[in-house]
């Protein structure tokens, strides 16, 4: 396996962990978004959600499973995308920063993708 291999797989699941880390310690900004989003059960989601970050994060970093980790992530992106950077309901200056979180997920998804469907040799 490469060099470049293993770093780029630990620095994608470096936000990752951080973000899963900080959302277990302190959900309650996220819980409230998921809440406002009708998400049920937003509590148990939020741990949830942040659980997998922290663990298949961890293991993507760790080359543990890459490619069933980047799936578990990239799955993870979805809703935390839709319900925590929804641009298209925002105006001015919120619009933008919204749409620039928005669109670095989906290129995380874009990444996530490319390391779950790469074969191991």
């Amino acid at each position: 396996m490469s060099v470049t291999t293993v770093i780029g797989r630990a620095l994608l699941a470096s936000i990752f962990i951080k973000n899963g880390y900080d959302h277990l310690q302190n959900p309650d900004y996220i819980v409230r978004a998921a809440r406002g989003a009708e998400v049920p059960e937003p509590e148990l989601a939020v741990k949830l959600n942040s659980a997998v970050m922290l663990g298949a994060g961890a293991m993507l970093a760790l080359g543990v499973a890459p490619g069933l980790a980047g799936t578990a992530l990239a799955a993870s992106l979805i809703p935390t995308t839709v319900v925590g950077h929804p641009f298209w309901d925002k105006q001015g200056p919120e619009r933008q920063q919204q749409q620039i979180h928005f669109l670095k997920n989906l290129a995380l998804f874009g990444a996530l993708l490319a390391i779950s469907g790469r074969r191991r040799h």
